[in-house]
C-alpha cells in the first residue's frame, strides 16, 4: 500500500524503512531500523586527535557557562546581601 511521506509528499510503500526519495524515516518507531555498534577499530593517533578536538569544541561552553554564572552572581548578590 502507498502512503504520502509526511516530509516530501512522496508516495512510499508503507512498508519502506525510510522515504527513497527524502531519506524521512516512518514516525511509527517500530518500523525504524536499528542501529547497533559492533566493533570500533581506530588507530591511537585518530582518537588522540578526536580527544584533542573534542577538548577545543567544550571551551566555547566553558566560557558561556563560567560567564553565566559570574553574571547571575553579580545580580543577585546585592539582591539578597549575601
Amino acid at each position: 500500500m502507498l502512503i504520502d511521506c509526511y516530509e516530501c509528499k512522496a508516495r512510499v510503500s508503507d512498508t519502506a524503512a525510510s522515504c527513497p526519495h527524502c531519506g524521512a524515516l516512518p514516525i511509527d518507531s517500530e518500523k525504524s531500523l536499528s542501529v547497533s555498534v559492533t566493533d570500533l577499530d581506530m588507530k591511537f593517533s585518530t582518537i588522540f586527535w578526536f580527544m584533542i578536538k573534542a577538548t577545543f569544541a567544550g571551551v566555547p561552553a566553558v566560557i558561556v557557562l563560567y560567564t553565566a554564572f559570574h553574571v547571575a552572581k553579580g545580580i543577585l548578590t546585592p539582591l539578597f546581601g549575601l
